[in-house]
């Protein structure tokens, strides 16, 4: 590359040669306080509207001109100015978009490198979270942060100590938050068993950040609610069957006693029925009689009746 060092362009200024505006500000000075001391205030008070006005344009009149003389000139020295302000754009414009390209290379040239150190943090964790035996991925959103380039050691691609030490430290948190994670897990799955309960509802609890107490308590508490469901259905199932054993037993008693003939429409009993042993011994000529029975022990009673009735081959209608 070409060593353009102290060339011209380098050593080339603008030279200003400023003009002199020649005044005599001392005499000017004199001359304004000689016009204003022509008016006194008793004067104004005694002048007319129209000597006013004329006072005021013939004292205007003076400050204009001395204004307007001020503005030619500094038209001269603007006029200048933006000349060489124009000139100097356009000549500059060339330099303007070397400029350009070599701030593109420049950043260019920042981002591979960046890229670089990236990469380089990335190998860095990638290789301590295998030693810890944790995911290769378990810190990717922290190696831009660890990639500036005060993190690196001066004109080389090694982190400083301080900065692996950071490194260290996150991973061995890490580490611990995942052993607890796994203790807390095993703690739950033994809890489960203990508690014939399904893990899955607590082991979730725990990957959305439920302390492991708060679970274990409810744990507990879904423990003490089963057994209590539990309880209530067994002492449920226990009332049933004694309801049916009382109901079986009603239906046995009833079978065993003599069995009235009752007249259907009086209600009256016509005679004592003979216990079924001894009507099976009777001869087998058909024996009709009209009943009307009432079964306190309710429709069961019926059913064991009519079984009974059934077993010893003993035709029955029941009349609407």
């Amino acid at each position: 590359m070409k060593d353009v060092t102290n060339n011209f362009l380098e050593t080339i200024e603008p030279v200003y040669t400023p003009g002199t505006i020649n005044f005599d500000f001392e005499a000017f000075d004199k001359a304004i306080q000689a016009a204003v001391s022509e008016l006194s205030d008793e004067q104004l008070d005694n002048l007319e509207y129209d000597q006013v006005l004329k006072e005021i344009t013939r004292f205007k009149g003076l400050g204009d001109k001395l204004d307007d003389k001020r503005k030619e000139i500094g038209r001269i020295y603007k006029d200048s100015l933006t000349e060489f302000e124009s000139k100097l754009a356009t000549s500059l414009e060339p330099l303007n978009a070397l400029l350009e390209k070599l701030r593109a290379k420049r950043d260019e040239v920042k981002e591979h490198k960046k890229m670089l150190r990236i990469d380089h943090v990335r190998s860095v964790f990638e290789s301590k979270c295998e030693l810890a035996g944790l995911g290769k991925d378990t810190f990717k959103d922290k190696y831009e942060s660890f990639s500036k380039v005060g993190d690196f050691m001066d004109k080389k691609m090694k982190l400083k100590k301080a900065t692996e030490e950071k490194i260290d430290t996150l991973v061995l948190a890490e580490y611990d938050r995942l052993e607890e994670y796994k203790a807390n897990i095993a703690m739950i799955e033994e809890q489960a068993l203990d508690y014939e309960l399904p893990v899955e509802p607590y082991t979730r609890a725990l990957q959305n950040d439920t302390p492991l107490v708060e679970i274990l308590k409810q744990m507990k508490k879904d423990r003490d609610a089963a057994i209590e469901r539990k309880q209530k259905a067994e002492a449920k199932e226990k009332a049933e069957a004694a309801r049916l054993a009382e109901i079986e037993a009603m239906a046995k008693q009833s079978a065993s006693e003599e069995i009235k003939a009752v007249n259907a429409e009086t209600g009256e009993v016509i005679e004592d029925a003979k216990p079924v042993e001894e009507m099976s011994s009777k001869p087998t000529e058909p024996y009709k009689v009209n009943l009307s029975l009432t079964f306190h022990g309710g429709e069961q009673q019926w059913h064991q009746f009519a079984k009974l009735l059934d077993d010893n081959f003993v035709n029955y209608e029941i009349l609407k």
